[in-house]
C-alpha cells in the first residue's frame, strides 16, 4: 500500500472508530438522561445527521482504499498469492460483516430518527428507547467487528512481501 492510500486508509479507520465510540460512549447515555422523549429525538437528530455521513463515508474510503491496496498486493504476490486465500477470506467476511452493521446502524437506525425528528412525526417513546438499546448494542458490535477486522488485516500485512 502506497503511502497516500495507507494514510487514507488510517484517516478513514480513526474517523469510523471515533464517531462509533463517541456514539456509544457519549451520545447514547446522554440522550438516555433525557426525560422528555421529543426533546431526546431532537438531541438524537441533531448528533446523528453528522455520523450517519462521517460513519459511511469512512466504511466507503475503507473498502475502497482495502481494495487499491489488495490488487497492488496481488501483482506483488504473484503466483504465491494463492497461500493467503483462506486468510484473505477471513478479512474480507469481517469487512462485508463490518459494512452490514455499520450501514444497518446509520440507515437502519438513526436515518429513522433522523427522519422522524424532520418530518415531525409523533414520538413513540417505548420504540424510541428500543432504537437507543439498539444503537448502543450495534455501536459496541460495530467497534468489536472494525477492531477484529484490523487485527486480521495487520496480521496479513506482516505476510506482504
Amino acid at each position: 500500500m502506497d503511502a497516500v492510500t495507507r494514510l487514507l486508509h488510517l484517516l478513514a479507520l480513526g474517523t469510523y472508530l471515533g464517531t462509533t465510540v463517541a456514539l456509544v460512549l457519549i451520545l447514547v447515555p446522554a440522550a438516555s438522561a433525557i426525560d422528555d422523549p421529543a426533546l431526546q429525538r431532537r438531541v438524537l437528530a441533531r448528533a446523528l445527521r453528522p455520523y450517519n455521513l462521517l460513519s459511511v463515508g469512512a466504511l466507503g474510503v475503507l473498502i475502497l482504499t482495502g481494495a487499491s491496496s489488495l490488487t497492488d498486493w496481488k501483482r506483488a504476490l504473484g503466483p504465491a498469492y494463492g497461500r493467503l486465500l483462506w486468510p484473505l477470506v477471513g478479512k474480507l467476511t469481517l469487512t462485508f460483516a463490518l459494512t452490514m452493521v455499520g450501514t444497518w446502524l446509520s440507515f437502519g437506525l438513526a436515518h429513522r430518527l433522523v427522519r422522524a425528528e424532520l418530518g415531525s412525526l409523533p414520538v413513540e417513546p417505548d420504540l424510541q428507547r428500543s432504537m437507543l438499546r439498539r444503537l448502543a448494542a450495534g455501536g459496541w458490535l460495530a467497534i468489536a467487528l472494525a477492531v477484529w477486522t484490523t487485527w486480521v488485516g495487520l496480521s496479513l500485512g506482516r505476510a506482504q512481501p
